[in-house]
């Protein structure tokens, strides 16, 4: 494996004709849906240590490495979008759940 750092090239093309702040409002809507996936895949590994029976050991294996390939796919989103747009923004203070 490669440490090459990976970037979505087609993002670079989608965003060349767009203003700084429409650029922003993506980055901050995709870090925030990183967030989302994030917090989804610390349920799912949770429920993964809880499970004692092995279908369902498997099953919550399953949950949790394609909740993760989602994890892990949303980081190169964020971080192609953080290159182009060149600055970490402000974020909204989050919500309460």
């Amino acid at each position: 494996m490669s440490d090459t750092k990976l970037i979505l090239r087609p993002l670079i093309g989608l965003m060349s004709d767009q203003p700084p702040e429409e650029i922003e409002r993506h980055v901050v809507r995709e870090i925030e849906k990183h967030r989302r996936l994030r917090d989804d895949a610390v349920m799912l590994e949770a429920k993964l240590d809880a499970a004692s029976e092995p279908d369902a050991a498997r099953e919550a294996s399953q949950d949790f490495i394609a909740a993760m390939i989602a994890v892990h796919a949303q980081q190169t989103v964020v971080s192609t979008l953080l290159d182009i747009l060149g600055y970490i923004p402000d974020m909204p203070k989050s919500k309460a759940h």
